[in-house]
């Protein structure tokens, strides 16, 4: 997929996919394993095979270029939204520094799919050397695989590495073992309905909240460049409601269990065995989910073939999940004692979804609401009971959950079908609260629970679309991680040279719903343009992608004066210099650059 080039379509040429669980016909109706409620395309049931094989192999290369935006990433200053080089930290010998980063990364995906006979399969989905940086694991005189690299066991020079690259050794040499076993799950065709269950990727509408990063059995297509990926525990069944052309679909997820037999020492539990045979120690910790789906769905094929015909092609759906969890585990001193949270947790999450397509224009959106509430230990009181013995007193804070999130595209084909243009835009619901420190942007350092200081945090209102769907190249994508606390609009073109060869540009301008959760305080964002020339031939897939951001004044770094907000007294952490070194972080932010480029194998 050409970063930051829209929805989950093949990385380039804006073909499908020959072969693979995204367009290849199930063995029996309903039996495709992302999406619960989509029926079988017709006419495109392959011949049964006992071992079926997909997958891809996928390098990428990247380069950026002023990621941190001018800004030194101290925490102290108040940080930046991306890593600096390490060189330009040198304490001894300055070198020359220009804030550029490129690196290149490889990945190895296996889908294999066994057949049982005509209406039983298994599923299983690997990765090998997964997102593997290219040069990491390299081998020489003074480390071997099983020696981790220490400051006292680093050979002075790279000229002594003898070019070699050592196995992929999970705490040694890489954070991640050589062969990850992602998914795994099984489907059965039964005389009402499909029956699922196992670990599988969940994949619903245009995929802004429920992502399977992989294939897109709703608008077809396959996302080479995907990272994350939803995957669930999940027992399923879906059938045709009788008399109607709807799906319906019930399913129980294990989203969460808390301690495993497994997971803890022998010391830790107090006995030894059972650890062939691992159990939940606990149930009253566990969070589970309970999800509903009902929708009108055609394949991509079917929906295509409708608007070739002329005819009004409309699919929707709403996606239903709720969840509870009742308590929540905390190490304590096992076996003698547990510390358990009361986390009285309930959310309520409709997922409404609908696609149109007419002639030569194509209406796609989704709405996503996220409701509920949460408690968390606001600290405990020691104190007396009457007959002297110690007692003590948990406060609680509750938390009221309103989060909101949506996008839109609307596509017109012209040119026998060569030239598409467009406009996407979409929002997600923000909160009051900074990252902490405010300059580092990204998601992961995000505040779930707001600012423990603010007494009138009561309501979690920020919503976040899933990582895997990615509208542009840098500021959403690897800046801040995931739309969230914003609105943009997203014109896009593309031109389609030959069957093989796609051009495409977009423009993605970004403002804040909540501006005071910016570094800058400010209400844009920026603006950022992205353009991509690929080619697509045989499950052969080669880009170039180029990216430039102008971030504005949200992205700033004010000066470090106390900065009054709405619903608190003041804001008391900003951004400082350092009167030493001479680092600054109150300044406007700069520029930011990205070339990427992609090579897939797909089979």
């Amino acid at each position: 997929m050409g970063p930051g080039m829209g929805g989950p379509t093949p990385p380039v040429g804006g073909e499908e996919k020959k072969e693979g669980v995204a367009e290849a016909a199930p063995k029996t109706p309903g039996l495709l394993p992302t999406t619960p409620a989509l029926p079988a395309p017709k006419g495109r049931r392959k011949k049964w095979k006992l071992l079926e094989l997909d997958g891809y192999f996928r390098m990428r290369t990247d380069w950026f270029k002023n990621f941190n935006l001018g800004f030194p990433d101290r925490p102290d200053l108040g940080g930046s939204p991306f890593p600096t080089a390490l060189g330009c930290k040198s304490t001894v010998l300055k070198h020359p520094c220009d804030n550029a980063l490129s690196s290149a990364n490889m990945r190895l995906r296996l889908e294999p799919t066994i057949n049982l006979n005509e209406s039983t399969s298994i599923h299983v989905q690997a990765d090998l050397l997964d997102n593997l940086v290219l040069g990491s694991t390299p081998s020489s005189p003074v480390l071997g695989s099983s020696t981790p690299l220490t400051s006292a066991n680093t050979p002075p020079s790279g000229a002594f590495n003898n070019g070699t690259q050592e196995p992929v050794s999970q705490g040694v040499n890489s954070d991640r073992a050589a062969v990850q076993i992602k998914r795994a799950w099984g489907e059965v065709a039964l005389p009402l309905g499909v029956l699922k269950f196992g670990r599988m990727p969940n994949q619903w509408g245009m995929g802004i909240l429920y992502n399977g990063g992989g294939a897109d059995p709703i608008n077809g297509g396959y996302d080479y460049d995907a990272d994350y990926g939803d995957t669930v525990d999940r027992a399923s069944f879906s059938l045709l409601i009788p008399g109607t052309n709807l799906r319906a679909m019930v399913a129980a997820d294990w989203a969460l269990t808390r301690p495993v037999s497994n997971q803890l020492s022998t010391q830790t539990l107090g006995y030894a065995g059972h650890e062939g045979h691992p159990f939940d120690l606990d149930d009253s910790d566990d969070a589970n989910s309970w999800v509903g789906v009902i929708s009108r769905m055609d394949s991509p094929q079917e929906f295509k073939d409708s608007v070739d015909r002329g005819e009004l092609a409309l699919n929707y759906g709403v996606y239903f999940e709720y969840k509870t969890q009742s308590w929540d585990f905390e190490p304590g001193a096992m076996p003698t004692s547990t510390i358990y949270q009361p986390r009285n947790l309930k959310t309520y999450s409709p997922d409404v979804w609908g696609k149109v397509g007419l002639d030569r224009f194509t209406i796609e959106a989704e709405v996503v609401a996220q409701l509920g509430s949460v408690s968390v230990v606001n600290g405990t009181t020691d104190s007396t009971t009457a007959t002297g013995a110690p007692a003590t007193s948990v406060s609680l804070r509750s938390y009221d959950i309103r989060k909101f999130g949506g996008a839109g595209r609307l596509t017109w084909k012209g040119l026998e079908g060569k030239l598409r243009l467009g406009v996407e835009t979409g929002f997600a619901s923000g909160d009051h609260w900074d990252n902490t420190p405010p300059g580092i942007t990204n998601i992961a350092y995000a505040n779930p629970l707001g600012d423990p200081r603010d007494p009138n945090a009561s309501t979690l209102t920020q919503f976040a679309f899933n990582r895997d769907y990615k509208i542009d190249m840098i500021l959403w994508r690897h800046l801040i991680g995931a739309v969230t606390n914003a609105g943009y609009v997203k014109p896009f073109v593309q031109y389609d040279f030959t069957k093989s060869i796609t051009f495409k540009v977009s423009n993605i301008s970004s403002f804040a719903l909540k501006p005071v959760a910016t570094p800058g305080n400010s209400t844009m964002y920026g603006t950022e343009f992205d353009t991509d020339l690929g080619y697509a031939s045989g499950g052969v897939f080669v880009g170039l992608s180029y990216g430039v951001l102008f971030p504005l004044g949200a992205m700033n770094h004010p000066s470090n004066d106390l900065i009054p907000l709405p619903d608190r007294t003041l804001n008391a952490y900003g951004f400082g210099n350092d009167a030493t070194t001479g680092d600054t972080n109150v300044k406007n932010a700069d520029t930011a650059h990205t070339i990427q480029a992609r090579a897939v194998l797909a089979f």
